[in-house]
């Protein structure tokens, strides 16, 4: 549930959520119109998978726009679509980077209440918080 709430939080602050939902009302529309324009697009369902191998760039060849207003959509749908996949990526960085800060910040605390235990540890358990810092200033 943590990792859904960064996430979340994530697509929030670079405002993908936005671009996403934008994404998917352009995608729609352009799937309703296409096939009033294109001959070659005849259902809707057709124009949801001819727009779909286009912004994905496979490009099957099954459909094809001939028409200038057939064109236009399909670049707009497919630059747009190259945009949001873009997009995902960086969200997708910037998820597993809060991750880790939130792994580190979480160490720190655990390791910060350990040493302010440090009286009450047994010589084992000092022993071992000795290595865990030998070990992160090595490593640091």
């Amino acid at each position: 549930m943590k990792r859904v709430r960064v996430l979340w939080h994530i697509i929030r602050i670079t405002g993908a959520d936005v671009f996403v939902f934008g994404f998917l009302i352009v995608y729609g529309s352009a799937a309703l119109i296409l096939p009033r324009f294109e001959p070659g697009i005849p259902t809707v369902g057709d124009s949801l998978w001819y727009l779909f191998v286009s912004f994905t760039t496979i490009g099957f060849g099954d459909f094809v726009a001939v028409t200038l207003i057939g064109r236009l959509i399909t670049v707009f749908v497919a630059l747009y679509g190259i945009l949001v996949v873009a997009l995902a990526t960086g969200v997708i960085v910037g998820f597993y980077n809060e991750l880790l800060r939130a792994r580190t910040k979480d160490s720190l605390r655990e390791f910060i209440s350990e040493l302010e235990q440090l009286p009450d540890l047994t010589k084992e358990q000092l022993a071992d918080l000795a290595a865990r810092v030998k070990e992160r200033h090595i490593l640091g």
